[in-house]
């Protein structure tokens, strides 16, 4: 839909207005404009193209800036895309899988607590940081790494912003999380002077690292680049 025949965001058009410092009638002797279309404005949004460029020109702005900005990444979803996304998710959990085996028991891999650690730190790092608005987002987004269609806006922006932010909490977590077990291990007697103990429980200690790396590697990071990269790639469109 072009800008000419768009609604105009009324809040963003009154922000803006107050911004200056103005008041409806000197917005209206700003832009040329009459007070009676100032009002309409600032009520439903509706006003024609040359209305539109009366207003960015006061403001100083582009017209694009007049209008609501979307709280969501624009996204197509296509299907193509989601099983394209779906099988490369596939293959990176059945390639870690397959380590796994290689390396052992499935069993020795299991921390229930761990992961609920990592998630807990990590998304209560991302209310600190970001409100629960930014959470919630965060935990929607997920949904996007099965889409490639991702049109660059700035919700796309914060969206990666997030996760690019969420990678350093998941290893803040983890770094944490590691030091505690290892104060706790060399701590214990027992452990330090038993090889069968010592040895299980640092390897113990480790996979809450491995969980991290995992979560980070193979989901955050990935979406915050496909978003980024969506950012890149529009400017040589």
């Amino acid at each position: 839909m072009s800008e000419s025949s768009s609604t105009l965001s009324p809040e963003r058009i009154k922000q803006l207005r107050l911004d200056n410092g103005w008041s409806q009638e000197l917005l209206a002797k700003a832009a040329g404009l009459s007070l009676r279309t100032i009002q309409r404005a600032e009520k439903d949004g509706n006003c024609s193209a040359e209305t539109q460029l009366a207003l960015a020109a006061a403001f100083d702005t582009s017209p694009k800036e007049l209008f609501a900005i979307s709280t969501n990444p624009d996204v197509n979803w296509k299907r193509k895309n989601i099983m394209q996304s779906f099988l490369a998710l596939l293959v990176v959990c059945g390639a870690i899988l397959m380590l796994v085996l290689l390396g052992g028991d499935l069993g020795m891999f299991a921390d229930f607590y761990g992961v609920l650690f990592l998630i807990l730190f990590t998304y209560s790092s991302t209310v600190i940081a970001f409100g629960s608005h930014g959470l919630i987002k965060s935990i929607y987004g997920l949904s996007y790494i099965f889409a490639n269609d991702i049109n660059h806006s700035p919700a796309s922006e914060f969206l990666s912003l997030i996760l690019k932010r969420q990678v350093i909490f998941i290893y803040g977590a983890a770094f944490i999380a590691f030091l505690i077990g290892t104060i706790a291990i060399f701590s214990s007697e027992e452990a330090i002077s038993t090889h069968s103990v010592f040895y299980p429980a640092f390897a113990v200690n480790l996979l809450i690292v491995l969980y991290a790396a995992i979560i980070a590697e193979g989901v955050l990071r990935p979406l915050s680049t496909k978003l980024a990269h969506r950012a890149l790639a529009t400017k040589f469109e």
